[in-house]
């Protein structure tokens, strides 16, 4: 006797079906609901009523002086703020990091909120995504999920969390004007955290973003006419949505706009319904209705569930990078002298390679021959971008020290070359930190002990202990201090590793390496790169 299926098996079946009439995988439009849900963030009026609590400023008399426009109120409440950001003392580390990015009377607000929203913004212990158990489930499920993309309006980090190999473009200039492929990619179109300035929060940031909406819109409807699209999180009467659906309808015309509706779902959380439902909704725009689906649920498993069974022609992320690549040889014809390193098109870092692929039955042996071929051509410079994570190299690591490694080497003469990335990725360290260097050149043992011995200079060491050592306790503290460029490169060194996270040490060498000034090409650098390669991945450090 076949057992009878549960209202929430009979959902995601038609769920599915509904998606799977589409050719396109569906995009997510995500909303605050979202972040709310899971990392307890506020909604917008949430956000400016805690800022205005900081502000010391009736949140009430804002909102009624605005008349309810949170743009508006926003901009009266930066200005408010601003005042206070610059005088009080509980803001006086923020001042020292952000000051130079603070060249308005809004910007102020931007970087509290940016700190405040990254602070919270973490999927870990202490949020109800990760402490409370069905939410959790939740989440595990919506990383599963099999998409297009996403676009959003929040600040925050979830969606870059949930989607981690996804690349972000943030805010509209980036989109309109980058190489995006509308493929296993994240749009923030109402900016990031990690750029205070990209956020549009004010009267003024909503009237330049609606001076360019429409190029927006005309970049959306690429994804609307061709992809199924599910609301996430969001108000059915959220102003930002209905602005944008207004402009996409109007470029797709009143003839075609129940075709556009046939696409799109409306996913609202309703902790009233006892089982998901589907059903028909009209929104009303100022250029007609479009009848989309409503979709009710006290869960979002069951529709997770569904987007995890739909099935790819090609994983989409490996498309972005087919697509990718063509476009970079179209855009960029020039033919220059670069290393070949052929690899499987979806293996890790291969969207950072120009490609020639081909289609058909390989073997492993024609793939490791055709490599061998370009990695002599790699530079010291260019392992640095592979440590540094800016421009990964997609290679096999034990074939980059039998190959590679030693011909750097022999160019860099008795410069610093980073190692350990490699030795580690191989398992040619072992829990002890001994290394096997078994079949490997003997530059390669050399450069292990020059890069583990890492001498410094005493009158370095000293001056170290004299004016830096308990003053200054991060790279970024370092590197924005008054010091010599080349004793901040041994401060580096000699700064304590368990008074800050490595990944700080990454981000300080990122920015030298991609200031491409002379400080990047010194000696100097390269022996920090070397350490933090050390530290990063020698189980010795």
């Amino acid at each position: 006797m076949q057992t009878p299926s549960s209202p929430d098996e009979d959902f995601t079946n038609e769920i599915l079906s509904l998606l799977s009439t589409h050719t396109a995988l569906p995009y997510l439009f995500v909303g605050s609901g979202m972040s709310r849900r899971y990392l307890d963030l506020p909604d917008w009026s949430g956000l400016l009523r805690h800022f205005a609590t900081e502000a010391k400023v009736n949140y009430g008399y804002l909102y009624s002086s605005a008349e309810g426009d949170y743009p508006a109120l926003a901009r009266e409440l930066a200005r408010e703020f601003h005042e206070i950001w610059w005088n009080e003392p509980k803001y006086a580390k923020s001042r020292t990091k952000h000051s130079d990015q603070v060249v308005d009377k809004q910007m102020a607000l931007k970087v509290e909120i940016s700190d405040y929203l990254s602070t919270k913004s973490e999927l870990r212990k202490g949020t109800p995504g990760v402490d409370v158990d069905a939410l959790r489930d939740e989440v595990d499920r919506f990383k599963k999920v099999v998409i297009g993309g996403v676009i959003t309006t929040n600040y925050d980090k979830l969606v870059d969390q949930i989607f981690p190999d996804f690349p972000a473009y943030v805010g509209q200039q980036q989109l309109l004007l980058s190489d995006a492929q509308f493929v296993a990619e994240t749009y923030k179109i109402h900016g990031s955290v990690e750029d205070p300035s990209s956020l549009v929060l004010t009267k003024q940031d909503y009237d330049h973003f609606e001076k360019r909406d429409k190029y927006l819109a005309a970049k959306l409807l690429t994804i609307f006419a061709e992809h199924p699209v599910l609301f996430l999180g969001y108000s059915i009467e959220d102003e930002n949505i209905l602005r944008i659906l207004e402009n996409i309808t109007c470029a797709v015309g009143a003839d075609r706009i129940s075709e556009l509706g046939d696409r799109m779902f409306y996913v609202e959380w309703d902790k009233s319904v006892d089982s998901p439902k589907i059903e028909p909704y009209l929104m009303k725009l100022e250029e007609g209705i479009i009848p989309l689906r409503r979709i009710r649920i006290n869960s979002f498993s069951p529709l997770f569930d569904a987007l995890v069974q739909l099935e790819p022609p090609m994983p989409a992320q490996v498309v972005r990078m087919l697509t990718k690549h063509v476009y970079d040889i179209v855009r960029d014809p020039d033919v220059t002298r670069q290393p070949v390193i052929a690899v499987p098109i979806n293996s890790p870092g291969a969207d950072g390679l120009k490609v020639i692929f081909g289609v058909g039955p390989y073997q492993n042996s024609d793939i490791e021959g055709l490599s061998t071929l370009g990695l002599r051509g790699i530079d010291r410079r260019r392992i640095v971008q592979d440590i540094l994570k800016d421009k990964p190299i997609s290679a096999d690591p034990d074939q980059l020290l039998k190959e590679a490694l030693p011909e750097v080497l022999k160019r860099a003469s008795f410069g610093y070359v980073p190692i350990f990335k490699y030795l580690a990725e191989s398992g040619r360290i072992n829990r002890n930190g001994k290394v096997n260097t078994k079949g490997l050149p003997e530059e390669i043992q050399n450069c292990i002990n020059k890069n583990r011995s890492m001498n410094i200079q005493d009158s370095a060491k000293k001056r170290f202990e004299r004016d830096v050592d308990g003053i200054l306790t991060s790279p970024a503290e370092i590197m924005s201090s008054d010091l010599s460029y080349t004793f901040k490169m041994e401060s580096l060194i000699l700064l304590n590793p368990s008074g800050y996270q490595v990944g700080e040490l990454r981000d300080v060498l990122l920015v030298i390496l991609k200031s491409e000034g002379v400080n990047s090409k010194s000696t100097g650098f390269f022996r920090a790169v070397c350490h933090y390669d050390r530290l990063k991945f020698d189980v010795r450090s």
